[in-house]
């Protein structure tokens, strides 16, 4: 169950009460949806999530009418009603069965990794599921669904999911990187939903002589990997220390030089960022 933080949301191109927001309405239908960062009052990355959530539209063949810059203005609106310095906030397009096309946007409940977990890494463990269409970030999820289950009932940070090939392919909510030999590999493209902080982290591999290989990952092979990490939205870049009963050192050298790379972008972009830009 979706809950709404602080006092405002957005209903279509209205803004509303949070004691107003129906949870429910978000499983009634199909639909698309964003996950944005917002770091001292600045959204991280905005326009490369405003692009995937159109790309997402297009690949679910969804009639969105809302334009690019009205979508901005929303998101702007949420954020300066609500005095929101840091957090997640959500938006997403819904085919009601009843009132048809319906928007929202809301500030969500998170879990921000804390410094130990940066430190030591995390658990995650491994279910086989597929995302079907992972280009699209899609609502109501089989997969995804089941995934939020066996977080919270074992109480780990992330579910890896393995296709009917025994091929890896991404988390629940993250995307995932496996180095070996200084040699940074991440699942093919095709089988997973593309990222913008996994985007991100290709190209500073790219752009600072780091090796990378995206490549088809068998999971029967991951022990031949020597660190492993998440990307996502919240988690940044996070140290993987183990895969059901699978260990990986934490303290990698390309892991932390991605790291810092990255707290280096995000500070650049959040110090350039214009709302009119």
């Amino acid at each position: 169950m979706e809950t709404c933080l602080l006092n405002y949301y957005i209903l279509n191109d209205e803004l509303r009460s949070s004691c107003d927001f129906n949870s429910l309405l978000l499983r009634e239908g199909p639909g698309i949806y964003e996950v944005i960062r917002v770091m001292d009052t600045k959204p991280l990355f905005l326009e490369e999530h405003l692009q995937r959530f159109f790309q997402s539209a297009n690949h679910e063949g969804f009639d969105i009418s809302i334009k690019s810059a009205d979508l901005k203005n929303r998101i702007k609106i949420l954020i300066e009603q609500n005095k929101l310095k840091t957090g997640n906030i959500r938006f997403q397009h819904i085919v009601h069965p009843e009132i048809g096309n319906t928007f929202l946007a809301w500030i969500l409940s998170n879990h921000f990794p804390a410094q130990k977990e940066f430190e030591e890494g995390v658990k995650i463990t491994s279910v086989n599921a597929i995302r079907e269409n992972p280009h699209s970030k899609r609502t109501n999820l089989p997969a995804r669904i089941l995934a939020e289950k066996i977080i919270k009932t074992q109480k780990i940070s992330e579910v890896l999911l393995i296709n009917n090939d025994g091929l890896v392919t991404e988390c629940s909510r993250s995307n995932i990187f496996f180095i070996r030999n200084n040699v940074l590999h991440t699942p093919s493209v095709d089988l997973v939903l593309q990222g913008i902080t996994r985007e991100k982290i290709i190209n500073l591999a790219k752009n600072n002589r780091i090796d990378f290989v995206e490549e088809n990952i068998k999971f029967s092979d991951i022990g031949q990997f020597d660190a492993c990490f998440l990307s996502s939205t919240s988690k940044n870049v996070l140290p993987v220390r183990q895969i059901d009963d699978r260990q990986f050192g934490v303290d990698d050298a390309i892991t932390g030089k991605l790291i810092l790379l990255f707290d280096k972008l995000v500070k650049t972009h959040l110090d350039s960022f214009r709302w009119d830009a």
